[in-house]
């Protein structure tokens, strides 16, 4: 059914054409915000901060529990250099005349020596353990401030651009209030039900009777008919509004 338009001071057409451009940049802008690379940018970024975080966690933790054993065998080789030099006193003390029980105390020498320069090799392999375990823990916390701060300046972009949107909205919504001001209720309560029906794209159109959103060839004698531009008319196919030039 064609309703008659009740607008003031202004045509009617281009409040309806008008409105639905902004609502449409509404939408896009919508979405923008929504789908900003950068938001997606810092989310990866998290991730990557946070398994580094933990990377690094578990890497002290490893350097640790090493530096544990290694105290752990510097112990031993403490208590091993104190047994040899006891040994080596009775050894080389000439209080011990037996040749056999000599013999028994070398051997005793020999075995602890033996036993202390294995550890001592792990003690010089733990070492180096450490040492290239600090340089993996370096080169994990370089990367973890580098993205630290590529993670700020992205914070920083995000905001700029959602400032930036945000700004242009609001100036849409201030114009988009100042157009539904001029339209009759009823009008607007039927522009807002097509426009969740359709998409968002309610107003079309007319070029030589052809409707500029479903391309169709609207009759002659309805084309004929449309000339009265106080009355929005709708299309025969897809029922939008139709706007006559």
């Amino acid at each position: 059914m064609e309703r008659l338009l009740n607008m003031s001071n202004r045509s009617g057409p281009t409040i309806l054409l008008d409105l639905q451009k902004a609502d449409l940049r509404v939408d896009e802008l919508t979405s923008i915000r929504e789908n900003l690379i950068e938001r997606e940018e810092i989310k990866k970024l998290n991730k990557r901060i946070k398994e580094l975080r933990k990377e690094i966690e578990n890497l002290y933790q490893e350097k640790h529990s090493t530096e544990l054993d290694q105290k752990r065998i510097n112990d031993e080789v403490s208590i091993l250099t104190g047994k040899i030099k006891r040994e080596e006193e009775k050894l080389y003390s000439g209080r011990i005349t037996i040749p056999k029980e000599l013999e028994g105390i070398n051997k005793e020498v020999i075995f602890l020596k033996s036993k202390m320069d294995k550890k001592e090799t792990k003690i010089l392999e733990l070492m180096e353990e450490i040492d290239e375990n600090l340089k993996v823990i370096q080169l994990k916390e370089k990367e973890l401030d580098s993205d630290l701060s590529e993670i700020k300046t992205k914070e920083l972009n995000l905001t700029q651009r959602e400032k930036e949107i945000d700004e242009e909205m609001s100036e849409l919504t201030d114009r988009r209030n100042n157009l539904i001001s001029h339209l009759d209720p009823e009008i607007l309560k039927e522009y807002e039900s097509l426009r969740e029906e359709k998409g968002g794209r309610v107003v079309a159109v007319l070029e030589d009777g052809i409707c500029s959103c479903c391309n169709m060839q609207l009759p002659s004698i309805k084309v004929d008919s449309m000339r009265d531009p106080n009355i929005f008319y709708h299309c025969n196919f897809c029922e939008r509004i139709l706007i006559l030039t």
